[in-house]
C-alpha cells in the first residue's frame, strides 16, 4: 500500500513540476531571466510527451534558465499575444522578450542546444 501512494505522489507531482504562468504573474516571472515557456493543453497528447522530455531537460539545465507552463485553454489572451497556433509550441525569452519559438517535441538534446545556442 506504501508503494502505491509513494507513486501516486510521484505522478500527481510531475504533472506540477513546472510553475504556471497567467495574466497576472507573467511579466514579473520572465523580467530579466533566460525563460522557456512551455504552451500546452491537458488534452494534446505530444504536449506531455514534450513535458517529459522538459523535466528530463530540467535535471540538466543551466541554473540561469527557468521553465514556465501556459495552458492555453486557461491563458488565451497570453496564447494570442504570441501567435501560439500549433501544440506544442516552446517559446524562448531573454529578459522578458521573446527571441525565439519552436513548435513541436523536442528531444533533451534540442532543448539543451537551443537553449545554449539562444542564451549564450
Amino acid at each position: 500500500m506504501k508503494k502505491i501512494v509513494f507513486i501516486l505522489l510521484l505522478s500527481v507531482a510531475s504533472v506540477f513540476a513546472f510553475e504556471e504562468l497567467n495574466m497576472d504573474n507573467f511579466e514579473s516571472k520572465i523580467k530579466g531571466k533566460n525563460v522557456i515557456i512551455d504552451f500546452y493543453a491537458v488534452w494534446c497528447p505530444p504536449c506531455k510527451v514534450l513535458n517529459n522530455k522538459l523535466e528530463e531537460y530540467d535535471i540538466v539545465k543551466p541554473d540561469n534558465v527557468t521553465i514556465y507552463k501556459i495552458n492555453i485553454d486557461d491563458q488565451p489572451l497570453i496564447t494570442k499575444k504570441f501567435g501560439i497556433t500549433r501544440l506544442p509550441s516552446l517559446v524562448y525569452f531573454q529578459d522578458g522578450k521573446a527571441v525565439k519559438t519552436k513548435i513541436g517535441i523536442q528531444s533533451v538534446d534540442e532543448l539543451e542546444s537551443n537553449a545554449n545556442s539562444i542564451f549564450n
